[in-house]
């Protein structure tokens, strides 16, 4: 990654609570940015403090209270289990603290509003790190979509087939009440970057999903149709079941990519049905937190292009390459490259920045987030009753 340091008059104060993997991949682009300063962390295993404390030497806490009252810190960024979200929220935000939290914001709609409307009354900024909408590639996609240089949007169609529900799991990854499986995991990102691209305002959600290994006991699958207010249609579909890999559908036959993928097969499924008892699985999850080895590449970039995303427009149809879009035009094909340097981490971490900075909400707000967390709602709930389902939350994007 490229070191894009800036000098900026203004540095925000940073406190970090929960260094998983997910943390892990945020730091470096937090440190490298210029605009933050991290001073804090908590977390509730000594040795990740540890680790954490010989690289930035700065405060750490293994109760996140006491993080989120020390007087050094302005922003609080959480990365704990999903449904330790609300609490570590509210508690932020009630010692006046700004906070960026990862996906899902919460688990319910109720919560979500408790949290925008504190934060409203406290003038403190809200964002949910939904960083692959950020990602340079669905940038320029949105930016077509709002110049019309293609006409007007008609559909998109966004499907991935990956090994998530194979790979190492903690417990709660597998446990639908407390946020797992595939729709609570990797739904915020896709339904993100749909709603991203379309404007935001969906309609309507009509969609399955299902367990369909119990010893994996999550919705480790989505289908979903989408319709949004100006009726462009989408659908998303994700299978976590390490079978067939969609990213194959993004690679260019170099450097024998594409056989790599196919000698892969299953690799996730061998790997944990080789594991010798139930703690082993718990044990290599650990070894990814911040600061060990993730087992899959972790840029932005990696995981939008882990499957076929096709925008249709009037005049063509745009898809992703592994250099950027394609676009395949009424007369011509075109390829706009994408910088390689930047993925979309680094794109939310200075909108966020400059939202603090220029007292404003951040684009990817409390609002967005709790639009985003009606569709995952919704997916579950159009399945289990079999009917579409009317949104009630949605709100448009924000210009920049």
């Amino acid at each position: 990654m490229v070191n894009r340091k800036i000098n900026h008059e203004y540095r925000v104060k940073l406190g970090i609570i929960g260094l998983g993997g997910g943390a892990g991949d945020m730091i470096p682009v937090f440190a490298s940015h210029g605009g933050y300063e991290i001073v804090a962390a908590s977390d509730i295993e000594p040795d990740q403090l540890e680790r954490f404390n010989a690289e930035f030497e700065s405060s750490t806490y293994v109760e996140a209270e006491r993080l989120c009252t020390d007087s050094n810190v302005e922003l609080v960024y959480i990365a704990t289990p999903n449904q330790f979200h609300y609490e570590h929220i509210m508690m932020a935000l009630n010692h006046g603290k700004h906070v960026f939290v990862e996906k899902p914001m919460t688990l319910n709609l109720e919560e979500a509003e408790v949290i925008i409307s504190l934060a409203n009354r406290n003038n403190l900024r809200l964002g949910v790190n939904v960083k692959h909408s950020f990602e340079p590639r669905i940038q320029l996609i949105r930016r077509m979509v709002v110049n019309g240089e293609l006409g007007n949007l008609l559909m998109l169609n966004y499907w991935q087939y990956t090994d998530w529900l194979y790979r190492a799991r903690t417990p709660e990854e597998l446990d639908a009440d407390l946020g797992g499986g595939v729709t609570w995991r990797q739904g915020p990102h896709q339904f993100d970057i749909i709603r991203t691209i379309g404007g935001g305002l969906v309609r309507s959600v009509r969609a399955m999903s299902g367990i369909w290994d119990e010893t994996r006991p999550v919705p480790s699958c989505h289908l979903a149709f989408l319709e949004f207010e100006n009726g462009v249609a989408a659908t998303a579909v994700y299978d976590g079941f390490d079978h067939f890999k969609s990213e194959i559908f993004n690679i260019e036959d170099r450097d024998n990519s594409a056989d790599d993928i196919s000698l892969n097969h299953a690799s996730a499924r061998r790997r944990l049905a080789n594991m010798t008892d139930s703690t082993e699985e718990i044990r290599l999850k650990a070894s990814q937190r911040y600061g060990g080895v993730r087992t899959r590449g972790n840029s932005s970039a990696s995981w939008v292009l882990g499957g076929p995303l096709i925008v249709s427009f009037e005049k063509g149809d745009v898809r992703l390459t592994p250099q950027g879009i394609r676009v395949y035009g009424d007369e011509e094909c075109w390829e706009i490259s994408t910088p390689a340097d930047l993925d979309g981490r680094h794109g939310i971490v200075n909108e966020f920045y400059e939202s603090i900075k220029e007292e404003r909400p951040p684009i990817a707000d409390g609002r967005w987030g709790k639009a985003t967390l009606e569709i995952l709602l919704a997916v579950r709930d159009s399945s289990d009753q079999r009917k579409e389902l009317i949104m009630q939350h949605q709100v448009p994007i924000q210009s920049p």
